[in-house]
């Protein structure tokens, strides 16, 4: 399991910076760089939805399952992301292009 800190703030499943899901999905297959990876599980919480519209019942996770459709990351195994640690950024996001995975290393 990978920790995520996930600074898109206005995500619908971002809770304390963390991850009210059991995994998230990061893509950009053809990545080279950090800009051209996004978080496919990003979701934009509408200005009407507070942040305790979060699905979490409890505390969000910490470490979580990290699919990666970028291949040519250094992290990817087989489409798993195997990063001790990894940083989901692009607060204000309108849409899932508009996020990338901080941790993204070129081979």
């Amino acid at each position: 399991m990978t920790k995520l800190n996930c600074n898109v703030k206005n995500c619908y499943f971002n809770k304390e910076l963390k991850c009210c899901l059991d995994g998230i999905k990061v893509g950009g297959e053809d990545a080279t760089a950090t800009d051209a990876t996004f978080c496919g599980s990003f979701k934009e919480r509408l200005d009407r939805q507070s942040a305790k519209a979060c699905h979490c019942d409890g505390s969000p996770e910490k470490s979580l399952h990290v699919g990666c459709n970028a291949v040519k990351c250094v992290f990817n195994d087989n489409k798993d992301c195997h990063a001790t640690k990894i940083t989901i950024q692009g607060n204000g996001a309108k849409h899932e292009s508009q996020t990338l995975c901080a941790s993204f290393q070129y081979q």
